[in-house]
């Protein structure tokens, strides 16, 4: 169960950070889109920098990021205790 549970919470930590990872990808495409009809036109404004997500702000990143330490927590210690 151990080897189980600590394997679970590597792959919901990496979920979560294939996760963020797309949202800044899609945060950067995003304002790429808004600046350039402005730089090609020569008119209007936009943001100098695109406006990145935070970690928590798409619940399933936190969740998945929370169940996978604690699950990885759990492999470990499990781990710990059937070795000794």
């Amino acid at each position: 169960m151990g080897k189980s549970s600590f394997i679970s919470g590597l792959g919901l930590i990496m979920l979560s950070s294939i996760l963020f990872t797309a949202e800044r990808f899609i945060a950067v495409y995003k304002w790429i889109g808004e600046t350039t009809p402005v730089k090609i036109n020569g008119s209007g404004s936009y943001p100098a920098e695109p406006a990145m997500p935070g970690v928590f702000d798409n619940v399933f990143v936190g969740i998945f990021l929370i169940l996978g330490l604690a699950l990885l927590i759990i492999g470990l210690s499990r781990g710990i205790k059937k070795s000794s």
